[in-house]
């Protein structure tokens, strides 16, 4: 079972995470990294954390899913399988999550698959690269993980799945009652291995929480130039800023090349390309733009993606923080006399104070900034999307935008007009009866 205490400043291992939407290159450019960092006499470890492991399809070597396997002189790989690990560290849980399941009349194979709990891989692919991180036999490690969503999602909510103190709590008093009702049941009840073991999974996201936010991780977004590839990334882009974990670089994957000799069908994706760069470079600014055109051929082997390295970073070393600090955040105030809540998004607009026009407006699920000439649509996170934008405020080179409640007026109001229609659609429906 795993075990550890987090110390300050425990582990110098630079980290880097390599995230996007499926399909955009994640596992290409990740492995590119490892090789440039492990040919510059760095000991690397690449790890994979998607279910659909490619590593070993892009290196073109069988990869462990145990312990790390060396690749090539200073590189290692690994592609954490997650049911050896949910064994090797929950098994008195999911021995009773399988008993519940057999109990209920679920049959013993399916009762087996259900042990592994939605988010279960996340937390132990996470757990593992902090286990390897704080090993001391790495100078960097790289994360392949999966597609943007459940990732990034638990990086940041690790409250959600704790609980936070009312769920410690509770989880406590469980504990304490589960112990007294055992003796007296016939029924499934969870024994002191299930509970030692959920403590410790606590205390495993508890820790991860801290380690992502260390300075010596950070993200890093792969996209495709395509607009479904780049609305996708905007959200993970905001997401990941507004709790403060660092994204040091976008990198632009698959570009296709402009050319006059491949036909009207390629030269139209071409000069599509062309002006979803200009869109991304304005996007994610003031966060480095790095950029891959698509290859004559496929990237496979260590060789190809050492070029592939060069591509993108070009004489930089790739484990270089290439950009630290946060764009966007949520400051949450209330009025001591009104007892009103409001949260406040805050962004930083560089050169804000210069600026002779200023607006915002709301637009469903983004917001629309004008400074001056140039325009900007930020994705809200999904906190806000319920709330109504109130007023947005100038600070210097900070513009916070201020979100309240729908006033109870408005929802009465609505809720009225919901009824009207209603009222409209029943009559109708007997004028046909």
């Amino acid at each position: 079972m795993l075990s550890r205490d987090l110390t300050e400043n425990q582990s110098q291992t630079r980290v880097i995470i390599y995230s996007g939407k499926g399909g955009t290159g994640k596992t290409t450019i990740s492995s590119s990294t490892a090789v440039a960092l492990a040919r510059q006499n760095k000991k690397v470890l690449i790890m994979s954390s998607d279910p659909a492991h490619s590593l070993s399809d892009v290196f073109n070597v069988r990869i462990s899913r145990n312990d790390p396997q060396k690749i090539e002189e200073n590189l290692y790989g690994l592609e954490v399988d997650t049911v050896y690990e949910l064994k090797k560290n929950m098994s008195g849980f999911q021995k009773f999550v399988s008993t519940s399941y057999k109990n209920k009349g679920i049959d013993s194979g399916m009762a087996t698959e259900l042990t592994t709990q939605p988010g279960l891989d996340e937390i132990f692919a996470l757990s593992r690269l902090l286990d390897e991180a704080q090993s001391g036999k790495w100078d960097a490690v790289v994360l392949d993980t999966s597609p943007t969503g459940n990732t990034l999602r638990l990086l940041a909510y690790p409250e959600i799945i704790i609980g936070g103190n009312m769920g410690k709590q509770f989880f406590k008093l469980y504990k304490s009652m589960s112990s007294l009702a055992r003796p007296l049941s016939g029924k499934s009840i969870p024994d002191d291995d299930f509970f030692n073991e959920v403590n410790v999974l606590l205390k495993q996201m508890e820790d991860i929480n801290k380690f992502i936010l260390s300075p010596e991780v950070t993200f890093r977004l792969v996209l495709n130039p395509e607009k479904l590839s780049i609305l996708e990334t905007k959200r993970a882009y905001t997401f990941v800023h507004l709790y403060g974990i660092n994204v040091d670089g976008i990198v632009i994957n698959k570009i296709l090349p402009t050319s006059k000799t491949v036909g009207e069908y390629f030269e139209f994706w071409a000069d599509l390309h062309s002006k979803y760069l200009m869109e991304i470079d304005s996007s994610f600014y003031p966060t480095p733009v790095f950029r891959c055109h698509l290859q004559r051929t496929e990237p496979i082997g260590p060789d190809a993606l050492h070029d592939i390295s060069k591509l993108v970073f070009g004489e930089q070393l790739p484990d270089k923080i290439f950009y630290s600090g946060k764009n966007f955040w949520i400051e949450s105030k209330k009025n001591a006399a009104t007892e009103d809540h409001r949260e406040v998004l805050c962004i930083k607009v560089p050169f804000l104070k210069d600026a002779e026009e200023v607006l915002v407006t709301r637009m469903g699920t983004d917001i629309v900034v004008t400074v001056d000439r140039a325009q900007r649509i930020i994705t809200l996170p999904r906190a806000l999307y319920s709330l109504e934008m109130e007023e947005y405020i100038r600070e210097d080179n900070l513009l916070r935008v201020v979100f309240r409640d729908i006033p109870v007026e408005k929802e009465e109001q609505e809720l009225s007009v919901n009824k009207n229609v209603l009222d409209k659609l029943r009559s109708m429906r007997r004028m046909k009866l």
